[in-house]
């Protein structure tokens, strides 16, 4: 009897393959086909900045503004969260900022760090949507694909200081003890086991496979643990942790948006311009290149008033004065933070807002 692969592509095999899933395998197979090299590097070289932060880190980000506020219809049905919830933000970031810079920053990276954990969570989710699983399936499921990151960021805090850290030095809580990695190592594993012998009884039950669905996981577990735990410098990490996580959510927004663009929905809240001027293939340059706009906008800003780095990259912003004052900072950077921190929050709502299976609809046609 032929074993079945499935149905679950979110697209097709290809677009799925190419933009969804594979990016965290090819990041991976590059450092470490590269890791004498990336280790010997001091810092990131500003073409691979450029290239890791800019165009996808930072791109991400705003990617999220054709789901949120440039969706007209979800903007005027979801108002009121996506007004109060930069403004809330703001305004917390404003007290946590003046209070302890460093407290700001630690805040922050772990809503990034969930964030990133819960993202690799809804691909897994999506990728077996179609499956019939008992909760007892599902909930092994879910608890690998958490295992996979939630060890690798428990070795980090065992193992500072690290050679890179997530926003600035010292964001991570120091002085846990390495006990808690051997134990979670120890229960790592034992869900990599039950997870194998689940996945063959349901195979040979149902005569099919979840091709994508594995992969995602093994993608995830295979990123985290060399990005973290088998390599440590800070271009290593950056490229599993940013390329793993910042295309397939690009490629996510861009297959919405080329669903929609088939709709009567508008673009932009109060202005008249269709979807299908960036989510046609033949305007995709459009999309990335406004992604890339607002991206060197903000990032311009991060170099001219706050950081004075890469100046020779944005030296359109390299004649505006640093900012030093503390106070002034504390309305600064919380400003500045505000795209990527609304991501973060709205992203657990903007997938969901909607009945579940309403919004599977609408994303996946």
């Amino acid at each position: 009897m032929k074993l079945r692969m499935g149905n679950q592509w979110l697209l097709s095999r290809t677009f799925d393959l190419l933009f969804i899933i594979s990016p965290s395998f090819f990041a991976v197979i590059f450092v470490l086909c590269f890791s004498n090299q990336l280790t010997n590097l001091t810092e990131i070289p500003t073409w691979g900045w450029v290239v890791l932060i800019l165009g996808i880190d930072v791109s991400h980000v705003y990617s999220s503004l054709f789901r949120t506020y440039f969706h007209k219809k979800e903007f005027f049905k979801n108002k009121t969260l996506f007004t109060l919830v930069p403004s809330i933000s703001f305004i917390f970031g404003i007290l946590i900022y003046s209070f302890n810079a460093l407290y700001f920053w630690r805040l922050l990276a772990y809503l990034a760090v969930f964030h990133f954990i819960r993202q690799q969570y809804g691909f897994m989710r999506l990728y077996s949507r179609k499956e019939s699983l008992s909760p007892w399936s599902r909930g092994i499921d879910s608890l690998l694909i958490y295992m996979t990151m939630v060890f690798p960021i428990a070795y980090w805090h065992t193992h500072l200081p690290r050679n890179f850290q997530w926003f600035i030095y010292g964001d991570f809580i120091r002085g846990i003890p390495q006990i808690l990695t051997s134990l979670l190592l120890f229960f790592y594993c034992f869900c990599i086991l039950i997870y194998i012998i689940k996945e063959i009884f349901h195979t040979i039950k149902t005569l099919s496979f979840n091709l994508p669905k594995n992969l995602i996981i093994l993608g995830t577990a295979l990123s985290w643990y060399v990005g973290i735990v088998f390599t440590n410098d800070d271009l290593s990490f950056t490229i599993t942790n940013v390329i793993t996580h910042g295309i397939p959510y690009i490629a996510l927004v861009w297959l919405f948006g080329f669903r929609e663009s088939h709709k009567e929905e508008k673009l932009i809240a109060f202005a008249n311009i269709d979807y299908k001027y960036f989510f046609s293939r033949q305007t995709i340059p459009l999309f990335f290149f406004l992604l890339l706009l607002l991206a060197y906008l903000e990032e311009g800003l991060w170099a001219g008033i706050v950081w004075r780095e890469r100046l020779e990259f944005f030296n359109l912003f390299a004649w505006l004065p640093e900012i030093q004052n503390h106070d002034t900072l504390s309305l600064i950077v919380p400003l500045l933070t505000l795209p990527q921190l609304t991501h973060y929050i709205l992203d657990g709502f903007i997938w969901k807002i909607t009945d579940c299976e309403q919004s599977r609809n609408s994303l996946l046609g």
